[in-house]
């Protein structure tokens, strides 16, 4: 039986019909996707403005907290500043009282606002790549298990970048510029933690890393690490009470240590998951501007190699700028004291 032309009409039809919803389906599923792609960014992107402005919280509370509080041996006592009493003198001396919880100086990871996480470190009292002495610097890497001939290299490429029109590192992560880091990725990592591009080297039994210890009090290297591993609980005071509390002979005497945190402070900042990472190296030293603290550097961890033209302006030549605090009159209404999120991880 032939088929009529009005069945081979209709039947034209349907394949239309048929091959407009597959057309029509495949371009709402890519609009669909597309819709799903940009509210999936979106999410992403207010995640990160959330995560950036309570990374800015913490570190401005941080500002406020460290200016505005007692400084003791580890740290910042976190004790509420208690009310004069109507008849008190101000200006008599006041009897130091025993110290409350401290914010530690040491590198311990503490949770700020929200869901970032952060950790200070007394920068005076870790070791100083300004100008490194020779002896020191040896004695130093090879605690780090650098063979003399490549800690000699090393020291001589430090120097070598530094002495370029008198240019100094600004941040420890510089190290990383240098041909031998290649050689030693970890100990480099090691060195930018334990380094400060300003006046350091000097031994806190309460702040400074393991190496210093090391290096200045002739401690073993699981003595050192000891130590660190166990003074949250301290606030050492002399290097007798250190010796009797962790059981280790400490040489150098008196004059090896200092028993209060200088006024370079490196703050480290960054979300739970150890991402958008932020160095902060902060100066709290009364200056003639009335600043109660002046910012030295700020940089994400993650940092470019430094331009090697001399005359090149960018983030790492000599006329990198400094960021001051505005005086302290100026300052809005804050309340000195950290939030009670702050607590160890």
């Amino acid at each position: 039986m032939k088929a009529t032309p009005m069945a081979g009409q209709n039947g034209f039809v349907l394949a239309v019909v048929l091959w407009s919803i597959a057309a029509l389906t495949l371009i709402t599923g890519g609009i669909m996707a597309r819709i799903n792609g940009t509210l999936e960014q979106a999410f992403q992107l207010r995640e990160l403005a959330e995560q950036e402005q309570n990374i800015m919280a913490t570190e401005q509370t941080l500002l406020y907290t460290l200016s505005a509080k007692h400084w003791n041996e580890a740290g910042v006592d976190l004790t509420p500043n208690p009310s004069p009493a109507m008849d008190t003198d101000l200006f008599a001396r006041q009897e130091r009282t025993e110290s409350g919880p401290t914010l530690r100086f040491d590198g311990m990871a503490y949770r700020g606002i929200g869901n970032t996480s952060f950790a200070i470190q007394d920068a005076g009292a870790t070791y100083s790549i300004m100008e490194p002495q020779r002896p020191e610097w040896l004695s130093t890497l090879a605690s780090l298990g650098v063979e003399a001939s490549d800690a000699d290299q090393w020291l001589d490429q430090l120097n070598d970048y530094q002495d370029r029109d008198n240019l100094f590192m600004v941040s420890p992560h510089e190290l990383r510029n240098l041909p031998i880091a290649v050689k030693y990725p970890a100990v480099t990592e090691v060195l930018i933690a334990m380094a400060t591009t300003s006046i350091g080297t000097l031994a806190n039994l309460n702040t400074s890393p393991p190496q210093i210890l090391q290096l200045r009090h002739g401690l073993l290297a699981a003595d050192a690490e000891r130590v660190t591993e166990n003074r949250s609980d301290h606030l050492i005071t002399s290097v007798t009470q250190a010796s009797s509390v962790y059981g280790v002979l400490f040489n150098g005497g008196l004059m090896a240590s200092v028993w209060q945190p200088t006024g370079n402070v490196r703050i480290m900042l960054g979300d739970a998951q150890g991402r958008h990472t932020r160095w902060i190296a902060v100066k709290f030293t009364p200056n003639q501007n009335g600043h109660p603290w002046v910012i030295e550097y700020s940089h994400p961890v993650a940092l470019p190699h430094r331009k090697q033209e001399p005359d090149q302006q960018d983030a790492f030549s000599p006329r990198f700028q400094t960021e001051a605090a505005p005086p302290a009159t100026s300052w809005p209404p804050y309340p000195a004291f950290f939030p009670q999120q702050l607590s160890p991880d």
